[in-house]
């Protein structure tokens, strides 16, 4: 599975998936095998830039992050 697939499975599983906001930093303790934040920041901006994922800037010292599409419409 990779980085995109295990987001896409993270968010999908928390409750309710399509409306949790999610930080970048949160990913890194819950999505095994990933190098750092860095990381799972590039891949979240790829897949806003594909609409995949919507982000929240709103605080000054993190991005949020959350599924655009209802859940079972996301495919890796």
């Amino acid at each position: 599975m990779n980085l995109r697939e295990k987001i896409i499975h993270y968010m999908r599983d928390q409750q309710p998936p399509a409306q949790k906001w999610i930080p970048t930093w949160w990913f890194k303790f819950h999505i095994s095998g990933v190098s750092g934040t860095a990381e799972i920041r590039r891949e979240l901006e790829r897949m806003e830039r594909e609409g995949l994922v919507e982000s929240d800037h709103t605080q000054s010292n993190k991005t949020l992050w959350k599924l655009k599409q209802q859940a079972g419409e996301v495919t890796p």
